[in-house]
């Protein structure tokens, strides 16, 4: 499917951080969020990304999360993905 001007390709990219956290770069937006899904510890430097809606999936039970929240989306966990919005 062609992409339209309206909605333009995203890159994505996913960095772990020093400490407990990782970066979570979608296009223009920049969130970072906690290492590890709160489900069952899963390495979210190792999920998989939705550029277009924004959400982040553990890669281990499939757990979804709205990255501007960190609200669960999906899933098997019943807690919420600590995260923050960077400029």
């Amino acid at each position: 499917m062609p992409r339209s001007a309206d909605r333009p390709e995203r890159t994505v990219r996913i960095e772990q951080l020093p400490g407990e956290e990782v970066a979570v770069t979608a296009g223009d937006r920049r969130f970072v969020v906690a290492a590890a899904c709160p489900h069952r510890k899963g390495r979210m430097a190792y999920a998989h990304v939705n550029p277009v809606t924004l959400r982040i999936t553990c890669p281990l039970h499939r757990s979804t999360y709205d990255l501007a929240t960190g609200c669960r989306v999906s899933g098997p966990a019943t807690g919420e993905l600590p995260v923050r919005a960077e400029p």
